[in-house]
């Protein structure tokens, strides 16, 4: 007979799947949020072509960290992913 309840080993994956689907809109919000700073406005020319994906990077790093347990990672990643989205819209809204 098999028992319909899931493994840690498979909910803890599935956890880690999410955070990094999370950290991708994170790490392209926030990449984006430091080309407009950087750039000092909406202007931002090539600055994206280095900034989002180092974002993206970081995020997909922080997603993927075995020191902190998977219910954590994905917690951080959305609640990243949130508040990018906030800044995002925030600094968009800031430059005409």
């Amino acid at each position: 007979m098999r028992s319909f309840r899931p493994s840690p080993a498979r909910s803890n994956a599935r956890l880690t799947l999410a955070a990094v689907l999370a950290a991708l809109p994170c790490g392209y919000c926030f990449g984006v949020v430091a080309a407009f700073v950087l750039a000092g406005g909406p202007d931002v020319g090539q600055g994206p072509l280095l900034t989002v994906p180092l974002g993206l990077l970081a995020a997909i790093a922080v997603a993927l960290l075995p020191v902190l347990h998977a219910q954590t990672r994905f917690t951080i990643t959305v609640v990243a992913a949130i508040a990018s989205a906030v800044a995002f819209l925030i600094v968009r809204s800031a430059f005409p």
